[in-house]
């Protein structure tokens, strides 16, 4: 009888702590569902649906770039290459990165990886800040809008 209060204590004290450990996983940065909004949207290029996924810093770099006749549509901008594919994945990476895997069909060529860089707004929200392309490290959303507000 004493070894079935005890046996009774380790296994809700090892249920607590898997429920704990699932609860953490689940509040801590896990951004997959932005992540498959971001890809839903950007491969229906649809830049009203983006506006509430992105940080307010950069909606207003796509603002600033707007009218620039070569900045591409929504469905291009958002992506390294111009090479429209239909397959489009999330996967976070750690607290401020979310990887976005594009390619063609059953992951065929093309394909390539980009991050989603994802930062805290006052309102308590987190959105897109940036994309950072797979290209080089200075190739970055935030600098083609640069470049577009600049040769408007």
């Amino acid at each position: 009888m004493g070894r079935f209060p005890l046996a009774a204590i380790l296994v809700l004290a090892v249920a607590l702590a898997a429920g704990a450990d699932a609860r953490t996983r689940k509040t801590s940065a896990d951004w997959d569902d932005l992540g498959a909004e971001f890809c839903r949207l950007t491969l229906a290029g649809d830049m009203a649906g983006l506006r509430p996924l992105l940080s307010e810093s950069l909606a207003g770099a796509i603002v600033a770039a707007a009218g620039n006749p070569a900045m591409p549509p929504a469905r291009i901008l958002f992506q390294t290459y111009a090479n429209e594919v239909p397959n489009c994945t999330a996967d976070t990476r750690n607290g401020a990165l979310v990887e976005i895997k594009r390619s063609n069909a059953g992951g065929g060529a093309p394909s390539w990886s980009e991050y989603l860089v994802i930062v805290p707004e006052r309102d308590g929200t987190s959105r897109i800040d940036d994309v950072l392309f797979a290209t080089r490290r200075s190739d970055t959303l935030r600098a083609r809008l640069d470049h577009f507000a600049a040769t408007r």
